[in-house]
């Protein structure tokens, strides 16, 4: 298990004890959940609220920075702050007539706050966007208050803006997790050679990270920002994918017929593989994604394929699941009726048995 070899980080530190640090080998829930930290949220009146703080149960910090979703983990974090981007007085409105673009304002104004997050790592890096609504707990099981982040306030009519109070800065105690801004990985895997392709997806968002080149056989490979990741290695027309040995067949067939019941582009997709995993409620699926139907493309190669993870969430009671996230790793043209690439299942990307670390 990779939680078991940790000692890989002490090759210069340049192993990032968190990427496929924890890539693949699956871990008990008590080594991978998210603890709670000690703390304090300020809000924009002044008041502060003090005690242990934790992310709703299987909840993450998306933070959307340009065209770009970043997932971070709470041991990763050393501050949040929050801050008004755009603060305005809407006013509702209808038209007088159909058809003309003659209208009047309706009831009182409402006050609408848009807020731009900036979090502070371990290190001092920070990343600034748009949080996706989050919610915090602070305190006690039996006494936790419920914090709620969000990217946007919307108040009611006759309210000023003052009214939409908002956490301004949320500090914890202690030392967060020291988080290097990549990691550089040596591939020696049998049958693939120095020139093959890497990709990676952030466990959980299912986010592609990315990957440089940087030598023969050898990745820098950026960040999922504490949280685990999925590897997947392309060589010619063959694609090796880090995914553990399990077998259930009735795990299988119930994402099966959830994908048979879902509507999509592509529609030819082969389940490659599925696992639920330990550490948490997902379940995974490696599904083959090809478009066998009519395109728009005119050129011979005109068919769309696409390697793919799914994550999907199971209904606490009863057979039910419902897809969460969706990410790949490679795609591509063929021609109409023609092969598409093979794919391989592979232990030794899963469990680093074939990939070192720098």
């Amino acid at each position: 298990m990779w939680r078991n070899r940790l000692e890989f980080a002490d090759f210069r530190n340049l192993l990032l004890a968190g990427l496929l640090l924890r890539l693949a080998a699956p871990c008990s829930a008590a080594a991978t959940a998210e603890e709670p930290r000690a703390g304090k949220v300020e809000f924009s009146d002044g008041k502060v609220l003090a005690g242990a703080i934790s992310l709703s149960p299987g909840s993450e910090l998306k933070l959307h920075v340009g065209n770009q979703l970043k997932v971070l983990a709470l041991d990763r974090v050393l501050r949040i702050e929050m801050s008004p981007e755009k603060e305005s007085l809407e006013q509702n409105y209808r038209f007088i007539e159909a058809g003309k673009a003659i209208k009047e304002t309706q009831g009182r104004p409402y006050p609408v706050r848009f807020l731009t997050t900036r979090i502070t790592l371990a290190g001092g890096q920070t990343i600034t966007g748009h949080l996706y609504t989050t919610v915090l707990y602070v305190g006690g099981e039996e006494n936790a208050r419920k914090v709620i982040l969000a990217a946007k306030q919307r108040g009611q009519e006759g309210e000023a803006l003052e009214s939409l109070v908002y956490p301004a800065r949320i500090t914890f105690d202690g030392a967060a997790k020291e988080l290097p801004a990549q990691s550089r990985l040596s591939l020696k895997l049998p049958g693939v050679g120095p020139s093959a392709k890497m990709a990676a997806l952030a466990r959980g968002s299912l986010v592609q990270l990315e990957v440089k080149p940087a030598g023969p056989g050898e990745y820098l490979v950026a960040s999922p920002l504490g949280k685990e990741a999925f590897l997947a290695v392309e060589e010619g027309r063959r694609i090796y994918v880090g995914w553990p040995r399990q077998s259930d067949e009735k795990l299988a067939a119930l994402i099966r017929n959830a994908m048979s019941n879902s509507e999509d582009f592509f529609d030819r997709r082969t389940l490659l593989g599925v696992f639920r995993d330990e550490a948490g409620p997902d379940i995974y699926s490696l599904v083959l994604a090809v478009r066998a139907g009519k395109t728009t493309l005119e050129e011979t190669r005109s068919q769309p394929w696409r390697l793919e993870v799914y994550r999907w969430k199971q209904e606490a009671e009863g057979p039910r699941v419902m897809l969460a996230a969706q990410g790949y790793f490679f795609r591509g043209l063929e021609a109409r009726g023609g092969p598409v690439p093979s794919v391989e299942l592979t232990e030794r990307l899963w469990e680093l048995e074939g990939v070192h670390a720098k």
